[in-house]
């Protein structure tokens, strides 16, 4: 019955000069959206007058509205209380329709067909999006680090539509085109989970953010992580393992020390003893040396031999 009516509608000469929007209408999951359609009406024109067919897609039905009338017994169950006319605006030429709590399936073309006395056609897209998550960003690995390792950031947003375009960049603000992994998987309500892989050479400290572009939406969402090529912690135990072998090596320099000092003092004293036996000896044979030699005269000399 509808696709007659439409025949019915198109076979008229003259056609009304309808208007729609040029680029796609961007409708937001589970929110409402307009699709607009209108004309220029003349004086006189009364909703009396009018008949509105919107074809829908992928649907056999359509909504429509005929000499004043909603024709809700040809509205598809998938639009069904969810699609209207503003009705209050159909006397100003507003064909426009309301289509609420929009689904990814309601994504496509609508053809407005109109007919007062003659009619015309014309057709609006309908693009949906959903904007992702904020990304979070994941190091791995993310301890001990030190300029020249190799790291691998991950970036993970989830919930959009459709598939976003990912673009890496670092602290400058360039973007980063190598090493890097990305992979779109749909869920059961068909929003996507990305995930994207960033491989880099550990610079001695750098910036880098994940950006998510919804080309639908025109919407970015992105986060930053900055890493360093220094430990970026200290475990308990590496410290007190250095605590106690500087302790250790502390009382090992002090006993040293000791020893050193001992051994240095009992050297000193065995050369004060034996400077002083040196001197000792050397002023008892001083004391030989000096004493009074016994002088005789020729005579007495003589007196011995002769007494022999």
């Amino acid at each position: 019955m509808a696709a007659l009516c439409l025949l019915l509608l198109l076979s008229l000469a003259e056609a009304i000069d309808l208007r729609v929007p040029e680029l796609p209408v961007i409708g937001l999951l589970d929110k409402d959206v307009i699709l607009p359609c209108w004309f220029t009406p003349s004086e006189g024109f009364t909703p009396k007058n009018l008949s509105v067919f919107w074809k829908l897609p992928n649907q056999q039905q359509d909504y429509g509205f005929v000499l004043g009338e909603d024709l809700q017994e040809n509205q598809s169950p998938q639009y069904k209380d969810r699609i209207s006319l503003f009705h209050e605006e159909l006397s100003k030429g507003n064909m426009s329709v309301l289509l609420q709590q929009v689904r990814l399936t309601d994504e496509g073309i609508y053809t407005c067909f109109v007919n007062v006395q003659n009619s015309s056609s014309a057709s609006v897209s309908l693009q949906v999006g959903a904007p992702f998550t904020k990304p979070t960003l994941h190091l791995e690995p993310s301890e001990a680090l030190k300029p020249g390792d190799q790291v691998t950031v991950t970036c993970h947003t989830y919930d959009g539509y459709p598939e976003a375009n990912i673009l890496w960049q670092n602290g400058e603000g360039q973007n980063m085109t190598e090493n890097i992994t990305t992979s779109q998987v749909a869920n059961e309500k068909g929003l996507f989970h990305v995930q994207s892989s960033l491989s880099v050479i550990l610079e001695t400290s750098d910036t880098y953010t994940c950006l998510v572009f919804n080309p639908v939406l025109q919407d970015v969402t992105h986060a930053s992580l900055t890493v360093t090529g220094q430990h970026l912690s200290f475990p308990p135990l590496v410290l007190w393992v250095t605590v106690g072998l500087s302790i250790c090596l502390l009382c090992l320099l002090v006993a040293l020390a000791c020893v050193c000092r001992k051994h240095l003092k009992q050297t000193c004293e065995e050369e004060q003893e034996n400077a002083g036996n040196e001197e000792h000896e050397e002023n008892g044979e001083l004391k030989t040396a000096m004493q009074p030699l016994k002088v005789t005269s020729p005579g007495e000399d003589d007196d011995a031999e002769c007494l022999e």
